[in-house]
């Protein structure tokens, strides 16, 4: 089996319709390019953690903290 290992952007959303699209169009307007993406629910947790391969690892990590903290309680 071949593998690497790379860094990857990670955030937290609301489990519900439409986030993930947010979290997609966000990096896309900021001109991120998406290599991959895949995501799971957390034990014990009502969020869902998703992880994105990127190609602006730093910008994309900025702007996903930024979407989390506007995340309705």
């Amino acid at each position: 089996m071949i593998f690497e290992e790379t860094e990857v952007a990670v955030t937290r959303l609301v489990h519900r319709p439409g986030e993930l699209g947010r979290a997609a169009a966000r990096l896309g307007d900021n001109e991120i390019n998406i290599d991959y993406s895949y995501c799971g629910v957390e034990p014990g947790s009502s969020l869902v953690l998703v992880v994105f391969g990127v190609d602006s690892l730093t910008k994309a990590a900025n702007l996903l903290d930024q979407l989390s903290a506007e995340r309705p309680e």
